[in-house]
């Protein structure tokens, strides 16, 4: 299917699990994310607590991993062992894990170490724009290495989707909320130069900072809403009961 998934990220200590396995399966394509950082207790509610990873272990819920800061900057340069360290080995929950370094400059011939950790399907490196690609471009490979645009760098400011032709898959994210994913979705549903896809949001889906679950599902209804505008609802949401 051209639309992969729907992430929604900062799930955090609060979040009723139980409903997210309940969303999930409704909308198989949802996607979980988990923003990880070092400095976790420093950086908000939204960040989870490492030693906590253990809860998923043998759980069926998509969890994609998103890599800040320190973490960020080792696995850019090959360093797992420090994130398999501060996730107290328990990173084999996740299947995606996105690093957010779309503000960092690295030196070319440190990023020719980024390499995907064995355990992952697939690793995203978050870039500003189409213009911004540098650390991907400098991957030694592309296999299951894909790019995420996200003009704001995380910060949720709404930013328009600029079409990144000639790659597999490709991640927009950038300000998408309730108000906007009806259009930001058919966009580029109808758009014939998208090939797999995905989306993903973060600030949109709080409230007071705290991950909020009815905020997904209003979400999730305004996705309904341009499935059945392109007419592939019975594609997406054969699950749907």
């Amino acid at each position: 299917m051209k639309l992969q998934h729907i992430t929604f990220t900062g799930i955090d200590w609060k979040t009723d699990l139980y409903e997210l396995y309940r969303i999930q399966e409704e909308y198989p394509f949802v996607e979980w994310g988990v923003l990880l950082s070092k400095n976790w207790r420093e950086n908000g509610n939204r960040y989870f607590n490492p030693s906590y990873l253990q809860i998923f272990q043998n759980s069926d819920l998509n969890l994609s991993a998103h890599l800040c800061g320190t973490m960020a900057a080792y696995a850019i340069r090959g360093g797992w062992q420090y994130i398999l360290d501060n996730t107290y080995w328990n990173f084999d929950v996740f299947r995606r894990c996105q690093l957010n370094v779309s503000n960092r400059k690295d030196n070319p011939t440190q990023l020719t170490k980024l390499r995907r950790l064995e355990c992952l399907d697939e690793l995203i490196i978050q870039q500003h724009d189409i213009n911004s690609l540098s650390l991907w471009r400098t991957a030694k490979t592309k296999r299951n290495i894909t790019p995420l645009l996200d003009a704001s760098g995380g910060q949720g400011i709404d930013t328009p989707i600029e079409v990144l032709e000639n790659v597999p898959k490709v991640g927009y994210a950038g300000g998408i909320n309730v108000e906007n994913v009806f259009d930001k979705l058919t966009y580029l549903l109808k758009h014939e130069k998208v090939d797999t896809f995905w989306i993903d949001m973060e600030s949109s889906v709080r409230t007071g900072d705290w991950f909020d679950t009815d905020k997904v599902r209003a979400v999730l209804g305004k996705c309904e809403d341009a499935f059945k505008a392109v007419g592939v609802y019975d594609k997406y949401m054969k699950h749907k009961r």
